[in-house]
């Protein structure tokens, strides 16, 4: 199977760490290690503004046409949700910046330490490979789902001419916007902005999935590579039978640091859970809306209209699916960390070692969670907005 370099194991691994998420924030001047010059602020905040007033000219649009025609006006809110969402999105990273910022450089350390056997590599190219085709399948949707609503527009005018009808001046995405704006010679300005504001959006999105998703699979890195030195440390050939003062105090001070390294991760997936909240939160209590919205739409609207909302609901769907394998390759880690050290040879050493192993297996039975107010992110989470949305589009169903 051919794929672009970048998308490989064998693309420099320094160079695969948080790569899409980097490249969509830093394209709208997001990216928390980016040099917040002048030029950088100002750029942010045009985006800012773009992506504000869009989402005010969608939902007023939107309320707008409900008792007018109920299929136009959900055309316009099943996307400002997406924009609102966006919005959050994008307000929480300026704000968690400098946070934002420590952790991509500790956590950027710690998975550089674990290169020193061919095994650990082999652990990071799994994950930082994986991270890397995940986020950039979800910024192929959100490209896609974005461009499809300006192909759409684009493609009913030119057959709109074709029958020698007039060419209708809307946004690709519905909006309301002073007649001037809708008129030439500015019209070809504003859809270019609305156009943009599509783009701006998938960035968002794309950047902070792209940083939870990356951030849960680095997290199972170095999990993956805590258990394995927990395994050659106490393996069978250290354990002495008659251990010297200086073999044991080795062996203790050893898994000392092991101890300290578990208590890190912990202490940062914390941290990650609360830079995130707001962002998992809104994203999870929308999604199920979202979906249900746009197969309303699916019903309602026939031709290009039906393929744009497909594409869009896809979308969504990768999204929803990338939190929770984020979230259940933690858990898994943990559990994994806890099986693996229990099977080891613990037993057979000092009873300070068999102490802090023990410790060590029950900090690891309780497994990390990005933790959001009523759930966590999980492939239980999702079978649950799954059986959610399936009650919404039924319900859809009788109503239509």
């Amino acid at each position: 199977m051919l794929l672009p370099r970048f998308l490989t194991t064998s693309y420099p691994m320094e160079r695969h760490y948080f790569a899409v998420p980097k490249f969509v924030l830093w394209l709208i001047g997001l990216y928390p290690e980016k040099e917040r010059t002048l030029a950088v602020k100002l750029w942010f905040f045009f985006n800012f503004f773009i992506l504000t007033y869009g989402c005010y000219a969608e939902a007023y649009y939107g309320i707008h046409y409900i008792p007018i025609n109920i299929a136009t006006a959900l055309d316009a809110l099943c996307p400002v949700a997406s924009s609102i969402l966006s919005l959050v999105k994008m307000v929480s990273i300026w704000w968690y910046q400098e946070e934002l910022k420590s952790l991509l450089q500790r956590v950027r350390f710690l998975t550089e330490e674990q290169q020193k056997s061919e095994r650990k590599l082999n652990h990071k190219k799994k994950f930082y490979t994986l991270a890397t085709r995940l986020t950039f399948l979800l910024l192929c949707c959100g490209f896609c789902t974005s461009t499809s609503y300006s192909v759409r527009h684009l493609i009913d005018n030119v057959l709109r001419r074709a029958h020698g009808k007039d060419w209708i001046y809307e946004t690709p995405f519905k909006m309301i916007f002073p007649d001037p704006l809708l008129r030439l010679p500015l019209y070809p300005i504003t859809y270019i902005l609305v156009h943009w504001h599509g783009y701006i959006t998938v960035a968002c999105f794309v950047g902070a999935d792209g940083l939870f998703l990356g951030f849960c699979l680095y997290f199972t890195v170095l999990l993956f590579c805590l258990r394995d030195d927990v395994g050659d440390l106490l393996e069978v050939k250290n354990i002495e039978e008659f251990p010297t003062l200086e073999q044991e105090a080795r062996i203790v001070w050893k898994m000392e640091r092991l101890v300290d390294r578990q208590n890190e991760i912990a202490e940062l997936t914390q941290r990650l859970s609360g830079v995130m909240v707001e962002i998992t939160l809104a994203h999870f209590v929308t999604s199920s809306l979202i979906i249900g919205t746009s197969v309303v739409d699916i019903l309602l609207f026939s031709g290009l209209g039906i393929i744009v909302y497909v594409v869009y609901t896809a979308a969504v769907g990768v999204e929803i699916f990338l939190y929770c394998l984020g979230g259940s390759h933690i858990m898994e880690a943990c559990s994994d960390l806890a099986r693996s050290t229990f099977a080891s040879h613990w037993y057979g050493h000092s009873v300070r070692v068999q102490k802090m192993t023990l410790l060590m297996i029950t900090r690891a039975q309780r497994v990390l969670t990005i933790k959001i107010p009523f759930f966590s992110p999980s492939l239980e989470t999702l079978t649950s907005i799954l059986r959610f949305t399936g009650s919404l589009i039924a319900l859809a169903k009788s109503v239509i």
